[in-house]
């Protein structure tokens, strides 16, 4: 069975959006009553004119979750070459462990935050349906991996460290900003329009400034999109012009427990 047969996505190529709805009635149509081995191909799928259409980076990955979710599997295992997610960077930490068990929502806050084991839009469709996700070392089939599941087990309130580097911020600030509404939505439109993604927001408790964290390749098109929606707002003298900090990281303390537990 050919996987642009059964993955229903749009034109965007190499970043292609899978229609979730079409896709998993047609995969459960197609192979819901099939008792055997399938194997079928990676980050492929088609649009609606037919035409083959690549769903990017994680895309093997996220499709293999797309499976499982459709024809509500028991568990989907990823075979890797690490034995699991670790606590760390052992690149940079020489002590990181695996970690046994981990929640979904853990598992997603490190992948986004530089973990790269896992493409984090493929936790999402398992996740609906309460669905295990296992990595395991192809290189070391013994060791027992990683369980992604809906209960991690604890293990101390903080599972993992991760970081991101090539950071940027971009700060909008000025007294013009505070008690009046529309500026936030006007710089995230506006981000969003140029295809800027953000990865951090951060507020001033006076509204006097709004900051977000994106990669240090998106400054030139944020910088001026920025600039450009809000010209006449800083030739008035409401706000100042846009900030920018590059050579920056993002440093995340990921725990589920952390919630319950308070500095001694």
């Amino acid at each position: 069975m050919q996987s642009t047969e059964l993955i229903h996505a749009d034109a965007q190529f190499t970043n292609a959006q899978v229609d979730l709805t079409a896709t998993y009635a047609h995969i459960k149509q197609e192979l819901g009553t099939e008792d055997k081995l399938m194997v079928v191909q990676g980050f492929i799928g088609s649009n609606k004119a037919g035409e083959t259409t690549t769903l990017g980076r994680g895309g093997s990955d996220y499709r293999a979750a797309i499976f499982a979710h459709a024809l509500e599997a028991e568990a989907m295992e990823k075979w890797t070459d690490v034995s699991g997610m670790l606590t760390s960077d052992p690149r940079i930490v020489p002590i990181a462990r695996v970690i046994q068990d981990i929640t979904y929502a853990e598992a997603m806050e490190l992948c986004h935050f530089g973990a790269k084991v896992i493409y984090p839009p493929t936790i999402h469709p398992l996740m609906e349906k309460g669905i295990p996700l296992r990595v395991r070392d192809t290189f070391k089939p013994e060791d027992a991996g990683t369980t992604i599941g809906p209960d991690g087990a604890s293990e101390g309130s903080i599972k993992g460290l991760s970081s991101i580097g090539g950071i940027a911020l971009i700060t909008l600030s000025g007294g013009g900003m505070v008690g009046i509404p529309g500026f936030s939505r006007r710089m995230f439109s506006a981000l969003s329009y140029r295809d800027v993604n953000v990865i951090l927001i951060t507020q001033a408790s006076s509204e006097y400034s709004i900051t977000v964290a994106i990669g240090e390749s998106h400054v030139p098109q944020a910088g001026s999109c920025l600039e450009e929606e809000f010209e006449l707002d800083m030739s008035r003298g409401k706000i100042n012009p846009v900030g920018v900090e590059t050579g920056l990281s993002i440093v995340a303390l990921v725990g589920d427990n952390m919630r319950c537990s308070r500095a001694s």
